[in-house]
């Protein structure tokens, strides 16, 4: 009989679908979690999923977790895990209530004397007796009940075709997970567990309970499966037995000599080593004839079955075992090459045969045969444009931009943006990108250090409002407390954020601003907490908010006044807690971020009228720092005029020295209601506009040129209408008045020829004050 070939996706594109196939058989045996990760041990290596044969690993946060439904259990992740995060189910604290409450029976794999070498078998089985264990049995016997067993079967196939024996559960995993169509290839006898498990419940009643001891992870998956359920009750690792013994303060190599408890094992203490079974069931692997293959190794097992499920082999029997036999299995711990330990385990087997008899014994005394069932999941494949959009943000856009180094764990680009797709795996895992965008960040963390380099960042201003600020700056940016910077549009609240910021602490982490009120509530609620794939219409990635982002640097809040009532509570509860929950998710994420937050709203009218949270409110407001309008301190526009002057003149290669005495006067007696931006933008439109070497009064907006104290003839009026310029006439003699007069009012009155009332309501009305020096 032929292979049966089918049209599977390879196991290293293995991906995990949305829609897991429906649960048939008890339990559900996709709920099985063997290999799990340590949270927060994870380092971002990503050493397991280049090593997973099947790449069943799942990029979440930055964490390398197992998924149960595609893993095969074959340990590869945790021996190659270098920060030890991957760990493998225990079972230690069961098989002590064993101990203490029931009859236990100790069954060694045949590989025990590798890994116990140079203590003599016989001192492993006193160890075990004397930890409390009432027997110890050989699974090598189970072995050879099997090849009983594969005997029989072999008899009653006949001439059939591509049959697959193996004792190894990981193949039996890889079969039914990636190869289903091959299911029916797969010899229908249990393994050697399996079979010493069954026969000793038979022998001394289901009332005991088996233990068995082996260097294998799959071996405990293997025991929970209902279709061999309850032949072995609990599964331990050689370094679980020896984390045991250590316990008790039990030396193997002191204890005596003790015979164990089973029947002689015969040739089944060679299935450890690659093609033991064939080698006791009698069965030629002959090279010549390459009918009878002997496939051992991850490498070969994945190459061998893609080949025969493609069709392009079909050898009459094959025997498998996933590690380069049971002596290599993961979790042996002595440090023998494999040909030591292959070389103790045929000499042991040796031994056996010299001193056993053989013994007729009755095959049918158990039921040795089992089923295999399709586990595997459906693999929705992405379309090429899914693909290219998710490699496109990477910047990954024709294929002499991927790289496909393997510093991902996947073997391409390609191959990993389809991990991406289906979930597995973090787009920003690529280390080239990851490379490229902190060279970027660095350049642009250097280039704003630069530019916040003078003592306060881009505050400019010596007057004593500003002084006062500084002040305050000084003395929060070295606490963590919250900051709420309060002020007019355009007065340089996100300037004051970042001066705190950059001289605190957290310096060297993120500065994170957002406005506020620049996005509807559903988009600041995924911009500011991020959300899971799927949470909505367009989420195809998952993403990681801001807050996220300035993880322990400072996130700016401008415009905070304007968040819904919704979004309130939940930023409320970052505050008080320091963690959020992302759109589309359940289980909270913490952070370590400082909070500065801005507003040009009246917060506490806004809480009268229960349009703001006041426990929001109160929190927001343990520090709070005023910004001072632009009118409130004339004598910094000189300065910052300068500032902005030599900004602009720079950028756009102009030689511009300075400002006419009528241009600065005009811009001094401004009103500035759009405060310091409003004055930068006025400078920048001057500096584009200006012919000369300063800055004349024509260069500035129509609205300034009324104001200086100077300006006169057709060069004041000019663009003016009637009416705007016989206002700008009166404010012209009222302050030549005033100024004469040194600004006191009655001397003002009588050279204008007013009353006192009546120059004091002109005053008030063009908003008069004199110069400060």
């Amino acid at each position: 009989m032929s292979f049966l070939v089918q049209n599977f996706v390879s196991p290293s594109e293995a991906v995990y679908c949305i829609i897991i196939r429906e649960k048939r058989y008890g339990k559900g045996w996709y709920t099985m979690e063997i290999v799990k990760t340590i949270t927060g041990k994870c380092r971002m290596c990503y050493a397991c999923i280049r090593n997973c044969p099947v790449k069943a690993i799942k990029v979440v946060e930055g964490q390398a977790r197992v998924v149960p439904e595609l893993c095969i259990a074959c340990g590869h992740c945790v021996q190659v895990c270098a920060q030890q995060a991957k760990e493998v189910q225990r079972e230690v604290e069961k098989v002590e209530g064993y101990l203490t409450t029931k009859r236990t029976i100790a069954c060694l794999a045949p590989s025990f004397v590798a890994e116990f070498h140079p203590a003599w078998p016989g001192q492993v089985v006193a160890a075990l007796k004397q930890m409390g264990f009432a027997e110890v049995h050989e699974v090598a016997f189970g072995a050879h009940l099997v090849t009983l067993e594969y005997r029989r079967y072999l008899q009653e196939a006949g001439e059939r075709q591509g049959l697959i024996s193996t004792p190894c559960p990981a193949v039996v995993n890889l079969v039914s997970k990636y190869y289903p169509k091959l299911l029916s290839q797969l010899i229908p006898v249990v393994s050697p567990m399996i079979a010493l498990g069954r026969y000793l419940k038979k022998k001394v009643g289901p009332d005991s309970r088996i233990v068995f001891i082996g260097p294998c992870v799959a071996k405990k998956g293997e025991a929970q499966e209902d279709e061999v359920a309850g032949a072995v009750d609990a599964v331990l690792t050689f370094l679980e037995i020896k984390e045991m013994l250590a316990v008790r303060q039990i030396d193997v190599n002191s204890c005596g000599n003790m015979d164990f408890d089973s029947e002689p094992a015969y040739l089944g203490r060679l299935y450890p080593v690659g093609g033991g079974l064939l080698r006791s069931a009698g069965v030629d692997a002959d090279i010549l004839a390459n009918q009878v293959l002997v496939i051992e190794g991850r490498e070969d097992c994945l190459e061998f079955l893609k080949a025969v499920n493609e069709g392009q082999m079909m050898p009459k029997m094959v025997d498998m075992l996933f590690c380069k036999g049971c002596i290599n299995g993961p979790m042996q711990e002595n440090k023998f090459s494999a040909f030591r330990r292959r070389k103790i385990v045929a000499e042991f087997t040796r031994q056996g045969l010299e001193k056993a008899t053989p013994r007729p014994i009755n095959p049918d005394i158990i039921n040795l045969r089992r089923e295999f069932h399709d586990k595997s999941v459906f693999f929705p494949r992405p379309t090429e444009a899914d693909i290219r959009k998710i490699l496109a943000e990477l910047g990954k856009l024709t294929p002499e931009d991927e790289l496909n180094c393997g510093a991902c764990g996947y073997s391409s680009c390609r191959e990993k943006a389809i991990a991406v797709y289906h979930g597995l795996a973090e787009n920003r895992m690529c280390l080239p990108y990851l490379i490229a965008q902190l060279e970027k960040s660095n350049l642009n963390l250097r280039q704003e250090l630069k530019v916040f380099q003078g003592q306060y960042g881009q505050l400019v201003g010596n007057s004593a409002v500003m002084q006062e600020v500084y002040r305050m700056i000084e003395k929060v940016a070295k606490t963590d407390a919250t900051v709420l910077i309060r002020g007019e549009s355009g007065t340089g609240k996100e300037l004051v954020a970042r001066a705190i910021h950059y001289r605190s602490r957290r310096s060297e982490a993120p500065f994170i601003s957002i406005n506020c009120a620049a996005l509807p509530e559903t988009l600041l609620e995924s911009e500011l907490f991020g959300h899971a794939r799927g949470a909505f219409t367009g989420a195809v990635t998952a993403k990681k908010g801001l807050f996220e982002e300035a993880h322990e640097g400072t996130i700016f809040l401008d415009e905070i006044g304007d968040i819904s009532p919704g979004l309130q509570s939940k930023l409320l509860r970052v505050l008080q807690e320091g963690e959020f929950i992302r759109v589309g998710e359940t289980r909270p994420t913490r952070v370590n971020v400082r909070v500065l937050a801005a507003t040009n709203r009246d917060l506490e009218k806004a809480v009268k009228e229960g349009a703001f949270r006041p426990e929001l409110f109160y929190r927001l407001n343990v520090i709070t720092i005023w910004l001072p309008p632009l009118r409130e301190r004339r004598d910094d526009i000189p300065l910052l005029a300068r500032h902005f002057l030599e900004k602009y003149s720079r950028r756009l290669g102009k030689e511009i020295t300075g400002f006419t005495s009528e241009a600065m006067d005009a811009l001094v007696r401004a009103d500035w209601q759009g405060n310091v931006r409003e004055l930068e933008n006025v400078i920048e439109r001057a500096v584009i506009l200006a012919e000369g070497k300063k800055i004349e009064v024509g260069d500035l907006p129509r609205q300034f040129r009324n104001l200086s104290a100077n300006a006169s003839g057709w060069a004041y009026t000019k663009g003016m209408s009637f009416k705007e310029a016989v206002t700008a006439y009166e404010i012209n003699l009222l302050v030549q008045a005033l100024e004469e007069s040194q600004w006191v009012q009655a001397r003002a009155a009588e050279i204008l020829g007013l009353k006192r009332s009546t120059l004091n309501e002109m005053i008030k009305r063009y908003k008069l004050r004199p110069a400060k020096k």
